[in-house]
């Protein structure tokens, strides 16, 4: 096992973008430091996209061969690390907010009603999963990735505030095409697998003019809304952001290579994590 093949499961980037954006969110509106949060939340999506790995091996191996067969040979490791990353997500948590702790399964029920593949497997069900629907399952992950938001609140024992219930419109864009840009990769598979993806429906042009529009649209919503002083100061990171995401759905396309989207795609909210550092100490937590 060697550290390329951990990189390429797509679990420990997306684990730290996770945990990354978790972090940025009780950064920006806390102005807090909580490296247990940090930790808990990226052990937590460490184990739920580790359990939805295991589950969709058949379907990823047209798509992902590579990472396929790097799970297939260290299935029962993984298994195993997703139960103890669980386990201390939970104990990280129950540190600081109980509250939090009664969530938590919640993720893991969200997650094998999503994949589909993990429900059949656990109950012998063989309904048709969310992912076979336009534009579903990408609406599904952004606001899994967006309820990150209001966990923050929960997590940190504050209200949820006027000012994320505004947020939370750019930011659903902005993960939208967060989880959009993956279903360029997965083209093959889910033509294979009935699935109607927007750059299946679409093509793959038409999908990413629609992507860069909606940067673009989140991207001046979040600014306007900083300039009227509704947003923090902080949330000017998001001009770094948006150059960011542009690249990003500039690089990706069907046969782009792997590193596009198993670094430069899953680091994406850690991104937002140095910007916003360094927005601290630029500016400052006032």
């Amino acid at each position: 096992m060697n550290t390329r093949d951990i990189f390429h499961t797509g679990i420990v980037l997306l684990s730290l973008s996770a945990a990354s954006m978790a972090l940025f969110f009780s950064i920006l509106f806390f102005k807090v430091f909580s490296f247990t949060y940090f930790f808990a939340v990226f052990l937590l999506t460490y184990a739920v996209y580790s359990m939805d790995r295991l589950a969709s091996l058949e379907k990823d191996e047209l798509s992902h061969p590579q990472r396929t067969r790097f799970l297939r040979k260290n299935r029962n490791l993984f298994a195993l690390s997703s139960v103890l990353a669980f386990s201390t997500s939970i104990i990280l948590a129950a540190l600081s907010n109980w509250i939090f702790v009664v969530l938590i399964p919640v993720a893991a029920i969200v997650v094998m009603l999503y994949s589909g593949d993990l429900s059949q497997k656990v109950f012998g069900s063989r309904r048709p999963n969310i992912k076979q629907y336009f534009v579903v399952k990408d609406i599904a992950v952004a606001s899994g990735w967006g309820l990150l938001l209001l966990t923050t609140s929960i997590f940190l024992n504050r209200p949820f505030m006027y000012e994320q219930w505004i947020f939370v419109i750019p930011l659903l864009m902005k993960l939208f095409v967060m989880a959009v840009v993956y279903d360029f990769k997965d083209i093959n598979s889910d033509l294979q697998d009935g699935v109607r993806s927007l750059p299946i429906v679409l093509g793959e042009p038409p999908t990413k003019f629609l992507l860069h529009f909606l940067n673009i649209l989140a991207t001046i919503i979040i600014l306007l809304l900083t300039f009227l002083g509704i947003l923090p100061l902080l949330s000017l990171v998001f001009a770094p952001a948006f150059l960011y995401q542009f690249i990003m759905i500039q690089k990706v396309r069907r046969d782009a290579p792997d590193w596009v989207y198993f670094v430069l795609c899953d680091l994406e909210q850690f991104f937002w994590l140095l910007f916003i550092v360094i927005g601290v100490l630029v500016v400052g937590l006032s």
